[in-house]
């Protein structure tokens, strides 16, 4: 997927963005957290920035991000076992593709579950130098800064809910801000329910390739968003 999909995925461009800056590390336990953010991304100088808004929700073994647009989306799922597979989900068509571990490893789109969890790892705190206290949305925060690499980061983290909010990575030839805007309630957009996604249209990313073919299936081709298309965008 390439970053000028601010969100189509705008959060897989930040958590694309973060897996260079942050390694995996291993997961604490995580509460339920249903969220707005807003990923803002600009080259240097920035001159034209493109900044959208996406939805996060977020249980023990479950993580859904999804564009403010409700056009695109991804559901990540953890068995018992660990692993994790992927949903590339278009909701207003009801319809998506599934990705297993290989899957994922092969396209070069595996992301660790704190990662997922919390867009920046907890553990990869320690790296960074403590930099202060604040107040966001009612909840302490602790600043973090530091550098990694070629990569400047600036991090505020809300531990009682170990999740960011905010990221800001300037990288040589860009910058990429992500910040938490306000948490959602019952009233507000909802996530997708294992029922509902039962009655999803959805293909395994393995068998692309013959349903692209096949005419009822001609929305594959333009799935653009999905990650590994260009695989099969022959």
């Amino acid at each position: 997927m390439k970053h000028h999909h601010v969100f189509t995925l705008g959060a897989a461009l930040v958590l694309s963005s973060l897996a260079a800056a942050f390694p995996a590390l291993a997961a604490p336990k995580y509460e339920d957290l249903a969220a707005r953010f807003n990923t803002t991304t600009c080259a240097v100088p920035c001159a034209a920035p493109q900044s959208s808004d996406w939805y996060m929700w977020r249980g023990e073994n479950r993580v859904e991000v999804r564009a403010g647009s409700g056009e695109v989306g991804e559901i990540w799922r953890r068995d018992g076992k660990g692993r994790v597979n992927f949903v590339y989900v278009e909701p207003a068509h009801k319809r998506g593709i599934e990705y297993n571990a290989s899957d994922l490893r092969i396209i070069g789109h595996k992301r660790s579950w704190d990662r997922l969890a919390s867009v920046v790892p907890p553990a990869e705190l320690e790296k960074l130098s403590p930099a202060g206290e604040t107040e966001v949305l009612g909840h302490k925060a602790q600043r973090y800064s530091g550098k990694l690499d070629q990569r400047t980061l600036e991090v505020v983290w809300l531990p009682d809910l170990q999740v960011a909010a905010r990221i800001s990575v300037a990288y040589p030839d860009r910058q990429v801000t992500t910040e938490l805007k306000g948490f959602l309630s019952k009233e507000d957009v909802a996530a997708t329910s294992d029922d509902a996604l039962a009655g999803y249209q959805l293909v395994d990313f393995s068998d692309l390739g013959d349903m692209e073919t096949n005419e009822s299936m001609a929305w594959l081709k333009q799935a653009a968003a999905a990650p590994g298309h260009e695989h099969h965008d022959r």
